[in-house]
C-alpha cells in the first residue's frame, strides 16, 4: 500500500472515531448540548486527532510494516489511544538545574 493511500485511510479511521464520539450527543436538545461543541479550540484539536490517525499509519508504512486497508482504518481510529500509551510509557525526566 502506498503511504499516501495509508495516510488517507488512517484519516478516515480517525474521522470514524470522532463521528462516533459525537454521535452520542445527537439526541440532546439544542439547549442541553455542551458549550465546547462551539469552541474553535475543540474543533482544532478534533482535526489534529483525525490527522494523527493518518500520520500514524504513514509512520507504520514508512517503517516497513505491511497492512491491509482495514488495518489502516483501524489504526487511524485508535490513534489517540496508541499515542497516549506511547507517551505514558516514556520515562520521567528529572528537572534540570537552573543555575
Amino acid at each position: 500500500m502506498a503511504t499516501s493511500d495509508g495516510f488517507w485511510l488512517g484519516v478516515l479511521g480517525g474521522l470514524f472515531a470522532e463521528v462516533f464520539s459525537l454521535s452520542k450527543l445527537r439526541y440532546l436538545p439544542r439547549d442541553a448540548r455542551p458549550l465546547w461543541m462551539l469552541s474553535v479550540w475543540y474543533w482544532a484539536i478534533t482535526l489534529a486527532m483525525i490527522l494523527s490517525g493518518g500520520a500514524l499509519v504513514a509512520i507504520y508504512l514508512g517503517s516497513g510494516v505491511t497492512m491491509t486497508p482495514l488495518l489502516a482504518v483501524n489504526i487511524g481510529a485508535s490513534a489517540p489511544l496508541i499515542l497516549q500509551s506511547l507517551v505514558s510509557q516514556a520515562p520521567p525526566i528529572a528537572p534540570g538545574r537552573v543555575n
